[in-house]
């Protein structure tokens, strides 16, 4: 993917501020990296990307980059953008506060039928990271009920646990800053992460 519209490299924001392995993070700062996050949607096809899953399933993944998208311009959430090689494979944006919210996380693959290892557990351990910086004392998030995988179980294994608010789509879950901080050391055996100086990054030239 190349995108050339942009008037100018100063508008890139973006800061490469971690590799985890294979993995590069970067955080969005500026408009023109909600811009350029805006044109992936129309770049990744989930229903070419896994064709083994069945047609509404990959609508409701696609459904989920989209709105990831969606959530990064809001002005308050941070956004993180994963890439393996020079090309995205997630996106992870969330609010800060007392009680921090994830309001969205979503992966996908590279490659035709596979999916990036640890690129989701990557994305945790970030916010988990921000997270414990912030000296959060609850975290809360949507669990989707009606996409392709099981994401209740996969949040339970992180320290979420269920809480009343039951939709017809989505559960809310919590976990506190005990349970984040279990996770987080949990993580830290898996994920590879090192911290590299920040460096201001133009998304469209670096990336496919």
């Amino acid at each position: 993917m190349q995108i050339k519209n942009y008037n100018s490299p100063q508008n890139f924001t973006a800061l490469h501020i971690a590799n985890a392995g294979n993995l590069k993070l970067y955080k969005l700062k500026g408009s023109a990296d909600l811009r350029y996050l805006k044109t992936l949607p129309d770049t990744i096809d989930i229903g070419e990307l896994m064709p083994h899953l069945p047609k509404d399933q990959a609508q409701r993944w696609q459904e989920m980059l989209e709105y990831a998208v969606d959530t990064a311009q809001i002005p308050e959430n941070t956004t993180y953008l994963e890439t393996i090689g020079n090309k995205p494979c997630g996106i992870i944006t969330f609010f800060m506060d007392k009680t921090a919210k994830l309001d969205c996380i979503c992966t996908w693959g590279v490659e035709t039928g596979k999916k990036v290892q640890l690129a989701g557990k990557t994305l945790f351990y970030q916010l988990f990271r921000d997270f414990q910086d912030f000296k959060g004392r609850k975290l809360e998030l949507e669990a989707i009920t009606n996409g392709p995988t099981d994401t209740i179980k996969k949040y339970s294994e992180l320290g979420f646990k269920k809480t009343s608010r039951v939709y017809p789509t989505k559960t809310i879950m919590e976990a506190n800053e005990h349970a984040v901080k279990q996770a987080y050391a949990r993580l830290q055996d898996l994920i590879p992460y090192e911290t590299v100086e920040p460096q201001k990054i133009n998304l469209a030239r670096e990336l496919d």
